[in-house]
């Protein structure tokens, strides 16, 4: 009887320590780049539903502002950490060298790209699409 009382009182430990320990240990795992991403897509979405309710007059002008600085704050942290991850993930290895060819390759596959601004361009265009600059004269030098 008092075998069968503290097997059931281990098992009733061992169940509560399963049931507590997503609460007591943190998660400590960096956030990934697709769930930063369905972050912003939520982030966005929240931000034209409150404009949206701005404009049909359901939110006073003070709850809008302050709410709008809010979202737009929360949005910019994701952003910032989606910038973060970008970055890190532009990092090369230069000791690697399986990373500088494949750093050589995708710099080969991006194409020409504008001087002055650094988008790229296709080889058709006269002038940059995004800062204008006269790409004929990058092409004859």
């Amino acid at each position: 009887m008092i075998m069968t009382a503290t097997l059931s009182f281990l098992l009733l430990l061992v169940v509560a320590y399963l049931i507590a320990r997503p609460y007591l240990v943190p998660e400590t795992a960096p956030a990934a780049s697709g769930d930063l991403e369905d972050d912003r897509a939520r982030l966005t979405a929240r931000l034209n539903d409150l404009d949206m309710e701005y404009s049909t007059g359901k939110l006073a002008d003070e709850d809008y502002e302050t709410e709008r600085a809010a979202r737009l704050a929360e949005l910019d942290r994701t952003e910032q950490a989606l910038d973060e991850l970008a970055d890190e993930a532009d990092v090369v290895d230069d000791d690697d060298p399986l990373e500088r060819l494949i750093a050589q390759r995708r710099q080969a596959l991006a194409g020409p790209s504008c001087p002055t601004c650094g988008d790229p361009y296709d080889p058709d265009d006269h002038f940059c699409r995004s800062c204008g600059t006269d790409l004929s004269e990058v092409r004859s030098s």
